[in-house]
């Protein structure tokens, strides 16, 4: 069964927080996305502790943190290094998300409702204006496809594709969707809209499932172009 949900439909607000009331974890990553701690770097506790200007356990709670979500390895008894985010790592990521968005998809097509397909039709139209801030894009997208997922009741599915959307999402601002692809974007969630509508749970799966491909052959041709090795270096 579905699980309540106060937040209201389509996600909360999209307002970045000031940098200063970040908490340390998102500042951390967003220095990994930018390349400031760079891909394959030994992560030093008293380091980050001086640069980021506090002590060592916030930084230790972050790189755990940072772990889980995929940007930072653990090596016991060695320390932390910043992953290498490669193309195998991606392909690993989507293979997972494949078998993971469809199951999170059935349920709610089951039971939605006019009010779940309408929240979906607001956050779509959004989506149309095709806004050129990519990290705009990407809450828009996360908040139509939360519409599906938020209220599944399997807390441990939720949280893996959680973590592997972060990831996701932080590759997206280094190599931004192509044209083409935000064009298809659209496309593919009115297909699932209109299969939701339906209530025709293998068609939504089926769409879900290639919607999640195209993104993942999209987010490797650009990082192809950009010369990225197609070796995973993160060990």
């Amino acid at each position: 069964m579905l699980k309540g949900n106060s937040k209201p439909a389509g996600g909360a607000s999209h307002a970045l927080p000031e940098k200063s009331f970040q908490p340390l974890h998102e500042r951390m990553r967003e220095d990994i996305i930018n390349g400031v701690l760079a891909e394959g770097s030994w992560l030093k506790t008293h380091d980050l502790a001086r640069r980021y200007q506090v002590s060592t356990n916030p930084i230790r709670e972050a790189l755990h943190q940072l772990s889980g979500e995929g940007f930072v390895i653990i090596h016991r008894n060695r320390g932390a290094r910043v992953r290498t985010l490669d193309e195998a790592f991606v392909r690993n990521i989507f293979d997972i998300r494949a078998l993971i968005e469809p199951y999170l998809a059935s349920l709610f097509v089951e039971q939605a409702t006019d009010e779940d397909l309408a929240a979906m039709e607001k956050v779509q139209l959004r989506i149309e204006e095709r806004p050129e801030d990519q990290i705009k894009l990407d809450r828009l997208d996360d908040a139509f496809h939360g519409i599906m997922y938020d209220r599944h009741f399997n807390q441990e599915a939720l949280a893996i594709r959680q973590r592997h959307s972060e990831v996701v999402r932080g590759l997206a601002r280094r190599y931004p969707v192509s044209p083409a692809r935000r064009l298809a974007m659209i496309e593919e969630h009115r297909a699932i809209m209109d299969a939701v509508a339906r209530h025709d749970v293998k068609a939504t799966q089926e769409i879900v499932e290639k919607h999640a491909r195209a993104a993942e052959r999209n987010l490797i041709q650009r990082m192809r172009q950009a010369g990225l090795p197609r070796a995973w270096a993160g060990e």
